[in-house]
């Protein structure tokens, strides 16, 4: 399979185009706008997305395990069949205008940093994010549907107006969190009264 960095070619911005080249370890892309593409079937783990902007693009079955994202911008972007484990999520660009958010669906997200990052509406789907540190980040109004949130950390995190009736797995210390008018199942209660030690019945 091609490179990316050869279908990219050296350009900066680039639109509505289907792109399927890998990334090796400690390969870097960077200062490059893709908008409305679609990057599928590749691989990019270990590599480095440096000042990089996607909007409105499509990811589909990408292996993005251990990418480095610095300064990079994710603007309304779609996430299908991703495996990215031990990624650090983090590293994103808070743009001066707020962008879109994004969508995961069917992704293997362990073990992920979404640290201090705002992800403000942001969607979840059918996701794997056991053990992923939220530690800090804004949550407020995400959508978190028929996902394992087992051993994720949640400390100082927002997640004001959140839905979390399809999450499972998950314990939530409301001492150490904001949880204005976070939506939760039975499951999920029973995940909020853990730190307390209440046992329902």
């Amino acid at each position: 399979m091609s490179s990316l960095l050869d279908q990219v070619g050296g350009r900066t911005s680039i639109v509505d185009e289907v792109l399927t080249g890998d990334l090796g370890e400690g390969d870097r892309l960077a200062g490059v706008e893709l908008v409305g593409c679609t990057l599928r079937d590749a691989s990019w783990a270990g590599a480095q997305l440096a000042g990089v902007r996607l909007e409105r693009c499509t990811v589909e079955r990408v292996d993005l395990s251990r990418i480095r994202l610095p300064d990079t911008v994710l603007d309304d972007c779609t996430f299908i069949g991703c495996k990215a484990l031990a990624t650090s999520w983090s590293t994103l660009r808070a743009p001066v205008i707020t962008p879109e958010p994004s969508t995961w669906v069917d992704c293997q997200l362990s073990m992920g940093s979404f640290t201090e990052l705002d992800l403000t509406g942001a969607r979840f789907e059918r996701c794997v994010l056991t053990d992923a540190d939220f530690d800090g980040a804004v949550l407020r109004e995400i959508v978190v549907e028929d996902c394992s949130l087992g051993g994720a950390r949640f400390v100082r995190a927002d997640l004001a107006g959140a839905d979390l009736r399809g999450a499972r797995d998950y314990i939530i210390d409301p001492r150490e969190t904001t949880v204005r008018g976070l939506v939760v199942d039975r499951v999920g209660a029973l995940g909020l009264l853990a730190p307390f030690a209440v046992v329902v019945d």
